[in-house]
């Protein structure tokens, strides 16, 4: 398993400032953003605005509606481009999204680690030694 073809899949769907993360042989550890395009925004934009009774851009309006629609958009992509990695590579894969904020809601974090079939992989005990 080649990292770098790793980040060639991530790159070749879009996916920005990818970074790979120094760690354990056999382990790849990379970070990336998902940049929502213009469409995506305005999709979460007029659900929050049919769903919430709260006035538009209110905190109910961000928390419970707005930002939640734009995690689980990214998170769906993202997982998709996580299966196309373990089916072409024959990984294992874990990734992990970071919360959205009403203030940076233009793009979400994500950090994964891809390992080959023979090794373990904890997510959380990954992040924990990098101190992620």
């Amino acid at each position: 398993m080649n990292s770098k073809d790793i980040i060639k899949v991530l790159e070749n769907n879009g996916l920005s400032d990818i970074e790979e993360i120094s760690y354990k042989e056999g382990f790849a550890v990379i970070r990336f953003f998902y940049d929502f395009d213009e469409d995506e925004l305005k999709a979460a934009r007029a659900y929050a605005k049919d769903e919430c009774e709260e006035e538009e851009e209110s905190e109910s309006w961000y928390e419970d509606y707005f930002l939640p629609y734009l995690n689980d958009l990214a998170i769906d992509n993202v997982g998709e481009i996580m299966e196309e990695i373990m089916e072409e590579f024959g990984a294992e894969a874990q990734y992990i999204s970071y919360e959205l904020d009403s203030e940076n809601y233009e793009y979400n974090e994500f950090v994964a680690v891809v390992v080959s079939g023979d090794k373990d992989l904890n997510i959380e005990e990954v992040l924990d030694e990098l101190d992620i």
